[in-house]
């Protein structure tokens, strides 16, 4: 029997509009050549990477690779968790991005480049990176438990990240998110909603979104929490009050920026647990995927996960 090769790729052939099932060959040869053997689970259907990440692990592979988007990575990251615990301490999880919005690879600083992305890999070293826990209810209406590594958001969140991903074939990463973000906000009425956070501070807003951060970006480039460290033990908050289109269309730069907690709508906080209600239907999206609804409790595992950074792997202004 082959020994197991010690790096693992988790490979969605459908991330980046598709073109990772073409690309993929390339990239593949490119490690091996660069950092050593590799060998590739190929998923079939959205959640598969779940099953592909735990059954890799149970194969004796160290290192697991995400090649996708955020939606990939959050489902390789639920591959190798179970009862809020890695089932193997030693693994490693890793990424090459190749999504519509690829925005954890912003703060830890990964190319987009593919190529560079693998060449980066090879110089990375094992951190350990927070992680955050949910439970919410799924759009069928049943209790969930799913991790998240980036950033969960509701509100218009959900809508959003459901028409950007039908709005990228047709105007790529960031436009589609853009667009979708303006054309939601038209018939968006904003939510009522109750947040509790640390069991002390209890807040009631009529919300355009919330976005709670272990990452500082979402929505394919907005730097939603621009404070946000990977391994701080806490979550940053933002909570944007609702407004009108043309106040949300306005004032959209501050969003891409960095500059979004100084507008006078928006309020941050930092926490390690947070909960939210709400009495109208409020959508989830957790790492970019649209996945259930309010209400929500979160809270913050620290450390709980190694992750292969390189030194500078994280935004300059995460520790500010």
């Amino acid at each position: 029997m082959t020994a197991p090769t010690r790096f693992a790729a988790i490979v969605n052939p459908q991330a980046a509009d598709g073109k990772t099932a073409r690309d993929w060959p390339v990239i593949r040869s490119h490690f091996e050549n660069t950092v050593g053997p590799l060998t590739d689970y190929v998923t079939q259907a959205p959640q598969h990477a779940i099953e592909l990440a735990r059954a890799a692990v149970r194969r004796g592979h160290r290192v697991i690779i995400a090649v996708g988007g955020d939606g990939t990575l959050n489902e390789v990251v639920n591959g190798l968790f179970e009862n809020d615990a890695t089932i193997d301490p030693e693994v490693t999880l890793a990424l090459i991005p190749r999504g519509t919005g690829s925005d954890f690879r912003q703060t830890v600083r990964l190319p987009l480049d593919p190529r560079l992305a693998v060449d980066a890999l090879k110089a990375a070293t094992a951190r350990p990176l927070d992680l955050m826990r949910l439970r919410f209810r799924s759009h069928e209406g049943q209790d969930r438990i799913r991790y998240s590594i980036n950033v969960t958001s509701f509100g218009m969140g959900g809508i959003v990240s459901e028409r950007a991903k039908r709005y990228s074939k047709y105007v790529g990463g960031k436009l589609s998110f853009v667009a979708a973000t303006l054309f939601t906000s038209l018939g968006f009425r904003g939510r009522e909603v109750r947040l509790e956070m640390d069991g002390r501070q209890s807040v009631a807003a009529r919300i355009l979104n919330v976005a709670v951060g272990n990452g500082q970006y979402h929505g394919a480039g907005m730097w939603i929490c621009p404070r946000a460290s990977l391994d701080d033990g806490l979550l940053d908050v933002t909570i944007i009050e609702y407004m009108s289109p043309l106040r949300v269309a306005k004032d959209m730069k501050l969003l891409y920026n960095g500059r979004v907690y100084t507008h006078p709508r928006v309020r941050f906080h930092r926490v390690a647990r947070i909960s939210a209600s709400a009495a109208q239907e409020t959508l989830i999206e957790i790492d970019g995927e649209p996945l259930g609804r309010l209400p929500l409790e979160m809270e913050v595992l620290p450390r709980a996960v190694r992750f292969l950074s390189t030194p500078r792997g994280e935004t300059e202004s995460a520790s500010a």
